[in-house]
């Protein structure tokens, strides 16, 4: 280098790119070189906690779109190692940023006790897991399980009930959950979540592959939560907050998946590299196997596009909140924002499942040994599209709409339709 060349710095945000992606993949290769499933789970917990990932909402919490590209591109890396412990992960990233991000200048109690929440979760380090709101899957007349709370004579909390799905529920430090209130009034709570045996475990509910996303029911036995621990009592509240966490839900989560996607293309990548055709040239010489490679990563390269988009959709209603936008706009980009983060989650998971498919069929049946990463990438992924929404939730909804009286437009009016906020 010249004396008189110009030395350039990465800005703030540069330099956190970096440092996020380099933390990441110290993660995933330290995962990546145990050998047992507990070793792993260990490994990456600790590891992770070291890191800067989990607190990028503390730091962030003004910059959802930064927050968002962030995350993403983390788990996206992590996944490509181990797609189950980041489902998990995730769990405490899409809940963390939402609960951060989320602005509510109408309830200031809620605003100054997720605060304190947000602040003590930097502080000390800790991982925050997310219970099912809303409504259960059930069998046909059984009751909806979920957490009944009162309050007491002492002005405490009493939480009694069960929630059947709860990821990463061995190693996350606090919960946050709904419960119902007198009057079927839904409300939010948070507690600890190891370390306090009135909330229990039960066993793993998945087995083999995804083992690792560390998914049990929660059964709670007269917990008490103090009034602090309480971030609404207002349904309107409740269900405002976890919307937008749904949303955020929808499209973080398709980095886990197209992370899982993304190692079964370098699978495809070393074996056409390393194996030959009658002995003479590489597979990946060849056009036909050039050709399929190409088309599934190009299906790859474009989903990666759409589920890095939410960012953006994100900032611009949280701008319009912030702004005091007409409630007409603000309720159209809260409508778009979940349509969106939908249509992230069923594409997405969709694409992955394709790209999975189409690489076992080009590696062939030496995938399916019990050691090859497609083999457990082959039963992870049908995982995706089978969180909540499910696909068939989802595809009735949208046949409703499109086979409905007006015209069909597929757009997102408010969102990309132009508003105060562009």
């Amino acid at each position: 280098m010249s004396e008189d060349a110009v030395v350039v710095e990465p800005s703030e945000s540069q330099a956190l790119a970096l440092k996020v992606r380099q933390e990441a993949k110290e993660v995933a290769e330290a995962v990546a070189a145990v050998e047992t499933d507990e070793e792993r789970s260990k490994t990456f917990f600790r590891l992770i906690r070291e890191s800067c990932i989990p607190y990028l909402p503390c730091r962030l919490r003004d910059k959802p779109a930064e927050l968002y590209h962030r995350s993403y591109e983390a788990i996206y890396i992590m996944a490509r190692v181990n797609l189950p412990l980041c489902v998990g992960f995730a769990m405490h990233q899409y809940n963390l940023a939402a609960l951060a991000t989320l602005p509510v200048p109408s309830a200031s109690e809620f605003e100054n006790r997720r605060k304190i929440l947000v602040d003590s979760i930097e502080k000390y380090k800790s991982l925050l897991a997310i219970s099912n709101f809303g409504t259960n899957i059930r069998g046909r007349g059984l009751p909806n399980p979920n957490v009944v709370v009162r309050e007491t004579d002492t002005g405490e909390f009493l939480c009694n009930g069960r929630k059947n799905f709860q990821s990463m529920a061995s190693n996350a430090d606090l919960l946050l959950f709904s419960g119902y209130l007198p009057g079927d009034v839904m409300g939010m709570f948070y507690c600890q979540l190891n370390g306090d045996e009135r909330v229990v475990p039960g066993p793993s509910l998945f087995a083999g592959a995804m083992k690792l996303s560390d998914t049990k029911p929660l059964t709670f036995n007269n917990l008490v939560i103090k009034r602090r621990q309480v971030l609404s009592q207002e349904e309107w509240l409740t269900y405002h907050v976890s919307n937008y966490a749904t949303s955020w839900f929808e499209a973080l989560v398709s980095a886990v998946y197209l992370g899982g996607a993304g190692r079964a293309l370098e699978e495809v990548r070393k074996f056409g590299r390393s194996v030959s055709h009658n002995q003479e040239a590489l597979l990946c010489e060849l056009d036909g196997f050039q050709l399929e490679s190409g088309r599934l990563a190009l299906k790859h390269r474009a989903a990666l596009a759409f589920g890095m988009s939410y960012g953006s959709a994100a900032a611009k209603y949280c701008r319009a909140v912030v702004e005091e936008a007409p409630e007409e706009e603000e309720e159209g980009l809260s409508s778009d924002l979940m349509d969106i983060s939908g249509c992230i989650k069923h594409s997405t998971t969709a694409t992955a499942q394709e790209i999975v498919n189409g690489a076992r069929a080009l590696i062939g049946t030496r995938s399916m040994s019990v050691s090859h990463p497609i083999h457990a990438l082959t039963e992870q992924i049908c995982f995706g599209p089978l969180h909540p929404i499910i696909p068939a939730e989802a595809e009735r909804e949208e046949g409703e709409a499109l086979l409905g009286e007006e015209e069909y437009m597929g757009w997102f009016p408010t969102m990309y339709g132009g508003s105060s906020r562009d």
